[in-house]
Formats: C-alpha cells, structure tokens, sequence
C-alpha cells in the first residue's frame, strides 16, 4: 500500500493502467453483490422489471434532495454495469443515461433494458445535473482525470456524486476483517476523508460516511456553496457530493 504524503490517498503498489482495465472488465470482472456483474436470463429479467428491481438501493431521493423542485433530472450512471440502477431511475421520471466500460454488459442492458448506455466516455452526453459514479472510482487508474471528465459532463449548477468504500482509519479500527477484504486486487484505490477533501479542495462539497443509508434531510440543507464534513468518519462507505468550481 501507498499514501500520498500530499493528498492522502491510499492506493495498491504497482497499479493497474487504463489499458490492463479496459481489458479487464470486458467479461473477468465478477464481483458477488447484489447483481452487479451476473447477467440475468430471460426469465429472471422479467420478473425483476414487473417489481422495478425493489431489492436494489434506491438513489432516487438523494438527487431529489438535490434538486426537489425540478422534473427530468438529467442522471449519468458511470459504471452502470448491464444498467439496473438506470432504469430503475427511468421509471420514476428521471433522465438517466449509463456508462459503461464493459461493452458485454453495456450490449445486454441496451438490448435487453432499451437503455442508453455509452462505452466511450467522448460520447457521453454533457449538460447533466448528476454525474454519479457509485463504487466506481476506486476502481479507476487516474482518479484527477476522471474528476475532470465529470466536471465536464456536468451543467453550471450540476453535481458530482460518488459512493465509494470508506478507507479511513476510523473505519479501520472499528471493523478491520472488513476493512482489510474491501480492497485489494479489484479496488486499487481506497478514499477517505481526507483525500476527498483534498481532491475537491477548490470545490463546494459534502463529505459524510455512513453504513448503506445516507442523510438525505443533511444533503438537502446544504447551500451548494460550502465545503462540509460529516461528523462521523467511521462508516463503511463514503459519500462524496461536488458542484463545479466556484469562488467560494
């Protein structure tokens, strides 16, 4: 493992280049959560649409608490795997378009979801009000240049907003076991508090940690133009929310 004295970041020695990834999540990338890398047959498809995948998070009032007044929020889903998540979103009137690297698991969710999903991230659409990578971005080879990209996605009053594993040593001295499994060789990249703090330093943002559940009554006061932290550095996940920059 090493940290970066001035950013804080842990991540895994040597790590991985984009090309290695881009190879990697074609079709090796399995991962035994919820449905995330397993491609459903028929069947089992329909039955998970008839309920709108009720057994999967639901991100929905976070971006409502966001932005609670407007209709067709525009919702990139980066990492959408075979695109669940989007069209969950799709059913309760949000604009929500996916990408993803894996272009097996992109075919499925087109074909199958009628979904629109991207694999090359020049085509993405810009002008979006959320760019959400959700256990993402520890995954990825140059965490600066995807902060980039979704900058650039984003409209003038948009959001970024990033769920990831919580490397902090709170977390660590509270459940090490879990810790220490939840990443490795498939999560290169560990962020914590710190980190995120220091990668966003020019930006307003919202950091918190919490196990699964987030605030959403928190995210909906905040003014959008400060730079807070969450009381608690202790939970499983961390929970990242930008805007662009802006003279704070």
């Amino acid at each position: 493992m090493i940290k970066y004295k001035t950013c804080g970041l842990n991540h895994r020695h040597p790590k991985d280049n984009p090309k290695f990834l881009e190879k990697f999540y074609q079709k090796d990338y399995h991962v035994k959560v919820e449905m995330m890398t397993d491609l459903p047959d028929d069947k089992d498809l329909e039955e998970l649409k008839k309920d709108n995948f009720k057994e999967l998070r639901d991100f929905s009032p976070m971006f409502r608490s966001l932005y609670p007044r407007k209709e067709g929020i525009k919702v990139v889903d980066y990492g959408c795997s075979w695109s669940y998540n989007v069209y969950k979103l799709r059913t309760t009137e949000f604009d929500a378009v996916g990408y993803e690297l894996s272009i097996p698991r992109a075919r499925f969710g087109i074909q199958k979801l009628g979904i629109e999903i991207e694999t090359d991230t020049a085509s993405i659409r810009t002008g979006n009000d959320v760019f959400f990578p959700t256990h993402t971005i520890e995954h990825l080879a140059s965490i600066p240049d995807f902060i980039n990209l979704s900058m650039e996605k984003l409209n003038s009053e948009g959001t970024f907003i990033a769920i990831c594993p919580n490397g902090s040593v709170d977390y660590q001295k509270r459940n090490p076991s879990s810790y220490s499994q939840t990443w490795g060789s498939l999560h290169p990249n560990y962020l914590d508090i710190d980190f995120a703090s220091f990668a966003f330093r020019n930006n307003p943002f919202m950091i918190q940690t919490s196990d699964w559940i987030f605030d959403t009554e928190k995210i909906a006061n905040w003014n959008g133009r400060s730079q807070v932290i969450g009381d608690h550095r202790e939970g499983y996940e961390l929970l990242i929310i930008a805007k662009p920059n802006i003279v704070l």
